[in-house]
């Protein structure tokens, strides 16, 4: 293979045509992919060479299955912060290190070296494993009986979280053209909305239905307590779930995006070379999702001290809530995009992100100040909705402008800064506002209302920064694909 600027074409092909705009050499001989069939008639070779729409659909319904149950297993302990809590004799701040640094750490430190085995490994079969392991620590969850083996079970849930999203999203971009990768990648992201929700309702039920039953006894493990079962019981979907992901194909890796100036595409000189709009585009999904994860962990916690419900009404409520709004939030921000997208707003990604936090901002810092429950609830539907629009663009918007060998390692450096800034930051900053500052439990909500009023409009002012050179990569990435 011989490089040319910044696009690949066969050696001793010769270039014919100079693509406008682009110092890029582009070969009308270049063929479409040997290993995908064009059909006869097709005016489209590129169009030819992605593979077969239901296939595609298929694989993504999948991963979004894979990626519910992942977040079912991580977020279910968020609804047992009170029973974890008295059974184990911890405050609101120790709780947050098990929601939040025990899984985040680990989950997004075993992501950098998990990408790399993705950029060169099958991506199916290292999520069939990663399924597997945190499947198993979740079970382990249920079995533990202080912090210490609690904490080592969220660890061990991490790590074997950590490959699924730089391959899925890796596989997911190889499966559509970019035209459409958006809102596919939006459906995928629904899963995290869809597991949280899920294990809300779940766990909700579980631990009502635990609480009105006599103590569980099962040999070698002894009695359980109600939130231990509730762990147990949402580990058992894994093996189906290794089974439907062996039926998915692993698609073909293309080449879409600019390679880098380097025989061998290695990820520092890319690194160097965009520091500058990959930092803003961090920091701006970073703050954002500082924000989401606070309310994600601290609002069952906030509805049962601060309006008295049981543990069951607020599965129900709030489960649907994310269900239903957030994922249609989501739906909703992969339309825009691919809208924006086809008309030609280069930047079309980040007005919708930019959008969706300007709009949850008045609704995510006026929910704690409810006067009653149903204005509450009101205000938490409106603000989950808008925090849908942007919750599945960071993976599309580091997507867009990153070349494919890289793909899995640059997501996984993103989830690395991300996932810490937001699943740490997040719970953990206002939980220590409530226990340190307000010193009043009761107050949960208020301390992540303080949070969301400093946290997301610096997200959006980043996001805005990024703007301009963000056009220009991407501009850059269509002369080389077209």
């Amino acid at each position: 293979m011989k490089i040319v600027g910044e696009l690949w074409r066969p050696k001793g092909q010769k270039s014919d045509e100079l693509c406008k705009g682009c110092k890029v050499t582009v070969s009308s001989e270049i063929q479409p992919n040997r290993n995908t069939p064009v059909k006869a008639g097709s005016n489209s070779a590129e169009a030819a060479s992605w593979p077969n729409p239901r296939r595609a659909w298929f694989g993504v319904v999948v991963l979004m299955a894979c990626y519910a149950t992942a977040f079912v297993d991580r977020q279910i302990i968020t609804l047992l912060v009170e029973p974890i809590k008295q059974d184990l004799g911890i405050n609101d701040t120790e709780f947050s290190l098990l929601s939040g640094l025990a899984f985040t750490l680990f989950y997004t430190v075993m992501g950098i070296p998990l990408a790399w085995v993705a950029d060169r490994w099958s991506r199916q079969k290292l999520i069939m494993l990663g399924v597997a392991v945190w499947s198993a620590m979740t079970a382990a969850c249920g079995m533990a009986n202080n912090f210490f083996t609690l904490f080592l079970a969220r660890i061990g849930v991490g790590i074997g979280e950590a490959g699924l999203s730089p391959a899925a999203y890796s596989m997911i971009a190889d499966s559509f053209p970019p035209a459409r990768r958006a809102r596919a990648m939006g459906v995928y992201s629904i899963g995290a909305i869809a597991g949280v929700g899920l294990a809300l309702i779940i766990g909700g039920a579980v631990v009502q239905w635990a609480v009105s039953s006599p103590p569980m006894t099962l040999p070698l493990v002894g009695t359980l307590k109600s939130w231990q079962l509730a762990f147990l019981i949402v580990s058992l979907p894994g093996p189906l779930l290794i089974f439907a992901m062996a039926l998915v194909r692993e698609p073909t890796r293309k080449d879409a995006a600019p390679e880098i100036d380097s025989p061998s595409q290695a990820l520092l000189p890319f690194l160097r070379k965009q520091w500058a709009v990959l930092s803003l585009l961090t920091a701006g999904y970073s703050l954002l999702g500082v924000a989401l994860a606070a309310y994600l962990v601290w609002t069952p916690a906030f509805l049962i001290r601060a309006h008295g419900w049981e543990i069951g009404q607020v599965g129900v409520v709030f489960g649907s809530i994310l269900l239903i709004c957030c994922s249609g939030g989501v739906l909703l921000g992969g339309w825009m995009t691919d809208h924006f997208t086809k008309a030609g707003h280069k930047d079309g990604i980040l007005r919708v992100a930019m959008f969706g936090g300007a709009l949850c901002y008045p609704f995510a810092v006026a929910v704690p100040f409810a006067e009653n429950s149903a204005m509450a609830v009101l205000l938490l539907t409106l603000a989950c909705s808008a925090f849908g629009l942007f919750q599945g663009l960071p993976a599309a918007t580091f997507l867009s402008v990153t070349p494919n060998r890289l793909r899995a390692r640059v997501l996984a450096l993103y989830f690395l800064i991300g996932n810490l800034v937001a699943f740490t930051i997040g719970p953990t900053v206002a939980a220590l506002i409530s226990d340190h500052w307000l010193k009043d439990p009761t107050k949960i909500g208020v301390a992540v209302g303080i949070l969301c009023a400093v946290a997301i409009p610096l997200g959006v002012a980043a996001l805005a920064a990024a703007r301009r050179p963000f056009t220009l990569l991407v501009g850059a990435a269509e002369s080389v694909e077209n």
